[in-house]
């Protein structure tokens, strides 16, 4: 079991360092081994960051980006049933209007297989919350991200754990379910 420790996400540059890193979701397994790299590469609006042990050991990584996220009336809707005052919020009536509201969008969250279940991808969430204030996210409003949804494995139910909600129905033809949550 691990011991407490002060939790911290560490910014890395190069995707070698997952070279023994395995979540134990093939698809993501496969991305991270193979694709990784070319995608920090491709996508330069994109920060890749690792949680490690006090034996320098990954437990996970995650990549996030400056994203913008657009919301349709329908989710207009949502937000006002679950928030009934958050037209009032400063922060969000400027974008209120058009429906494209600044987020930081989660691309790629992996916990190693050897140390899932211990609620290290909720306090992953929680940190990037507290990305909020950094100039490069853009002050952003939400979190947002395309909840990997396969026959092989879902992380639609612990985004849903984590308070994020779908804007979007199901489709079992695609392998993402587009997913977001205010941040407070």
């Amino acid at each position: 079991m691990m011991a407490k420790q002060r939790f911290n996400l560490v910014r890395e540059y190069d995707a070698s360092v997952l070279a023994d890193f395995y979540s134990g979701v093939e698809s993501m397994d496969d991305f991270i081994h193979n694709r990784l790299a070319v995608f920090l590469r491709v996508y330069n609006n994109s920060r890749f960051y690792v949680l490690r042990d006090e034996n320098r050991n990954i437990l996970a990584m995650v990549v996030l980006s400056c994203g913008q996220l657009f919301l349709d009336e329908d989710c207009k809707d949502d937000l006002r049933l679950k928030f009934p005052d958050i037209e009032e919020r400063e922060d969000l009536k400027e974008y209120w209007d058009g429906g494209l509201f600044p987020s930081i969008e989660i691309n790629y969250l992996a916990v190693s297989r050897d140390y899932q279940k211990r609620h290290i991808g909720s306090k992953i969430i929680e940190k990037i919350e507290t990305f909020k204030n950094d100039e490069f996210y853009n002050h952003p409003l939400f979190l947002s991200v395309d909840a990997l949804c396969t026959k092989e494995y879902s992380a639609v139910g612990f985004y849903d754990r984590c308070r994020f909600w779908a804007s979007e129905y199901l489709n079992m033809r695609l392998d993402t379910l587009r997913m977001y949550r205010t941040i407070r």
